[in-house]
């Protein structure tokens, strides 16, 4: 960037759109009008010295109309002369004012945006950052968004819905000074590139906030599952006065994926512990989107009856997608959390529609379609495909990706019933908003369970949080422990279903279960240890004794049948208070018993 980029005036919101352009071509032609019938005037009429004008003295004569300066009049007027010296300066003043109107648009973010604090800055305007700062707006939030690409069309959009926002390049200090970015209460940065994203993070990170502020919330956008783990564990270390601000992770991705499985969940409507029915989840195209599903299923998917969750991947670079994903969690090459396999074949082609139609002629299968094509249109078509292949299957979830609703999401929730319904996921308004990036899902849950467990730690032994990185107030714990909340707080709902029981609020009808029987906690137990297995081996934890959570080894990652009478009671002290702390969440939430699930 040159000297002049980093003054204000390079950055002011830039304001354009079609009834502007429309009203200044016709100001324009109409000062064309008043010239032409002028010199037509001129050289028409008789001067009143009687001596003829050439057509470049006419000429000059016309364009002197627009200041209003009338010479050497011919008399009497000819009507087009008439005409010209009432348009031109009516032409004068309109554009004047049009130009003063133009001017305060283009300059009011400046005039406003100074006296501002308190507000949210988002960085990048694409499909993501343009969902967000209009989620902004409807709660009354001021926002403004930072777009490195002038010619970006979405700036036409936000000159439509008044978003304020400056052309400029977020990774320069310059402009997020001009976005007074220090004093803002969220920075949220989704640039469509993670190296971006970081380089705009650490200059947020170095913003010298006033003495007495508060420090912005940052929260960046990374698809790189495990560089974003990697670096909320290397920020969460500094701390003090000097750390700068606070970093917070987030994917929208994966976030969807969670959102879908809890709707949409992998027990359908519960699986007991008899069961003879096993999950199935089938993922067409193994992208961003189908990573995230299979991941957060591998997590979730521990029911009550022991059977091992399928995972059954179709892409057509299936082999090449396997070795990449593997490399990041080889813990799932074996069969310890779940089954996973992978198909090389087409979404479009015979070879997945036969495999597709021979796990839905499974009968103890509850199968579950994921389409994750990055064409829509690709994707809409193999759904329907699908709807088809299944009629006999209508129990099934067919959930089908698409970018927005605008597109072709109508189509699909509006397809005639000849098989399962199809569920539209993935969408933008879905993916950005409150709850994806603030981890909002069950997040009342998972500060509950984490307090219980601070609360039961501290009374049982001589730990302290000085000492313990898990047992610090909510507010300062790790991130990786927060997940780890989370994450046995998603669980909830399948143990509850396991046993016949569900999640309601609290002032619905039905009485609540206020206690478990023995073999509900034995059985709830269970499934708690094989889940947060699964979750440390997922997080890159390995067995070892003696445990040492900084170098994530436990000696606690062996089956239940291994573990002493201390550590199951642990889980079953758990799972024996979950409807306790459902009744202390807010709004109030309750366990209700609906009879057990059917097997058939």
């Amino acid at each position: 960037m040159n000297a002049a980029d980093h003054q204000p005036d390079a950055h002011i919101a830039r304001y354009h759109d079609g009834a502007g352009r429309r009203q200044w071509l016709v100001v324009a032609g109409l000062g064309i009008l008043a010239l032409v019938l002028g010199t037509i005037g001129f050289l028409l009429g008789k001067p009143a010295d009687g001596q003829p004008q050439g057509a470049l003295d006419a000429l000059y004569n016309a364009m002197r109309l627009f200041h209003m300066h009338f010479e050497h009049a011919p008399y009497p007027l000819p009507w087009e002369l008439q005409i010209a010296r009432f348009l031109a300066p009516l032409v004068l003043v309109v554009t004047l004012f049009k130009g003063f109107v133009f001017v305060a648009r283009s300059h009011r973010h400046a005039f406003l945006h100074r006296s501002k604090h308190g507000h949210v800055v988002i960085c990048g305007l694409g499909q993501k950052g343009l969902q967000l700062a209009r989620q902004c707006r409807r709660q009354g939030q001021w926002v403004i968004v930072i777009e490195k690409n002038p010619h970006n069309d979405l700036l036409t959009v936000c000159d439509n819905e008044g978003i304020f926002y400056w052309v400029g390049d977020a990774t320069e200090s310059a402009v997020l000074d001009h976005a007074r970015a220090a004093l803002a209460k969220e920075i949220i940065i989704v640039t469509p590139e993670d190296e971006t994203n970081l380089r705009i993070a650490m200059q947020v990170r170095r913003l010298a906030v006033p003495a007495g502020s508060v420090r912005p919330e940052c929260f960046v956008h990374l698809e790189n599952i495990h560089l974003r783990e990697r670096l909320q564990r290397l920020f969460e270390i500094e701390t003090g006065p000097n750390a700068g601000c606070g970093l917070n992770f987030f994917d929208v991705y994966d976030g969807e994926a969670r959102r879908v499985l809890l709707e949409l969940p992998l027990d359908g409507p519960g699986l007991p512990q008899n069961d003879p029915r096993s999950v199935q989840v089938v993922l067409l195209g193994f992208g961003r989107m189908g990573r995230s599903l299979a991941l957060r299923a591998a997590k979730m998917g521990h029911f009550a009856n022991g059977r091992k969750l399928r995972i059954s991947v179709i892409d057509r670079d299936a082999d090449r997608h396997r070795d990449q994903f593997l490399f990041h969690h080889p813990m799932l090459e074996t069969d310890t959390i779940c089954r996973l396999t992978f198909h090389q074949a087409e979404a479009r082609s015979l070879t997945a529609r036969r495999l597709i139609e021979g796990w839905a002629a499974e009968k103890d299968t509850l199968l579950h379609l994921f389409v994750c094509l990055d064409d829509n249109a690709s994707a809409v078509e193999v759904g329907l495909r699908l709807q088809e292949t299944l009629a006999d299957r209508p129990g099934c979830h067919l959930c089908v990706r698409v970018k927005t609703r605008s597109s072709l999401a109508e189509v699909l929730e509006s397809s005639a019933p000849l098989g399962p319904r199809i569920t539209a996921f993935g969408m933008v308004a879905d993916a950005c908003c409150d709850p994806a990036f603030r981890h909002e899902y069950n997040e009342a849950m998972a500060r509950a369970i984490h307090e219980h467990f601070v609360n039961q730690r501290l009374a049982d032994s001589d730990r302290r949080p000085e000492n313990d990185p898990a047992l610090r107030p909510w507010e300062t714990l790790r991130e990786d422990f927060r997940e780890s909340n989370r994450q046995q707080a998603d669980h909830i709902a399948i143990k509850l279903r396991a046993i016949g029981c569900q999640l309601v609020p609290a002032p619905d009808a039905g009485e609540a279960a206020a206690k478990f029987s023995p073999d509900e906690i034995e059985t709830l137990a269970r499934m708690e240890h094989q889940r947060w297995n699964a979750e440390r081996w997922l997080a890159g934890w390995q067995y070892g004794q003696p445990s040492d959570k900084g170098r994530h080894i436990s000696e606690h990652l062996v089956g239940w049948d291994q573990l002493t009478e201390l550590i199951r009671d642990y889980d079953r002290k758990a799972v024996e208070l979950i409807p306790t702390l459902v009744g202390q969440m807010r709004p109030a939430m309750k366990v209700v018993r609906e009879g057990k699930p059917t097997t058939e």
